[in-house]
């Protein structure tokens, strides 16, 4: 998607989590794609914005990964599109929140409790800012994160 330099985002926000060098594969595709994913590695028919499949150990992955791999994020267009259409919100900026947010989760965020969720955007907007400023962007809004509802606070 035109704007949203995915590549320097991923790169600055690895450095400033203190993970130069190691590398992340992020592939935008569609909601069918997420669907096919979400239900083979979640058991959630249903199709998603982001997932994050981690690698690296330490990162709530599956153990260590040759070459310091951090792992692989999957992003829907379709849904980016969607969503930023809803936050008014160009799509590109929505891109962008998503590749870090599936970027948090490959080093052992979540939002799986009102803490977790609270310091998992704090991370987001400290990325993506400093992303922005780099980029001289205007800072994006970041929606709090909340934890889903079936699981407790």
């Amino acid at each position: 998607m035109e704007g949203a330099d995915l590549g320097g985002l991923v790169e600055g926000s690895l450095a400033a989590l203190g993970r130069s060098g190691w590398q992340v594969t992020c592939r935008c595709t569609d909601d069918q794609e997420l669907r096919r994913l979400s239900w083979q590695f979640t058991g959630a028919d249903r199709p998603t914005d982001v997932l994050a499949f981690p690698l690296a150990e330490g990162s709530g992955g599956r153990g260590p990964a040759p070459g310091r791999v951090l792992g692989d994020v999957a992003i829907s267009i379709e849904r980016a599109v969607a969503q930023a259409s809803r936050a008014g919100v160009a799509a590109a900026d929505e891109l962008r929140l998503l590749a870090v947010h599936g970027l948090l989760h490959l080093c052992g965020h979540d939002h799986d409790s009102a803490p977790r969720a609270a310091a998992m955007t704090r991370a987001t907007r400290r990325l993506l800012d400093a992303d922005a400023r780099r980029c001289g962007r205007p800072e994006p809004p970041v929606p709090d994160l909340v934890p889903p509802p079936d699981r407790p606070s």
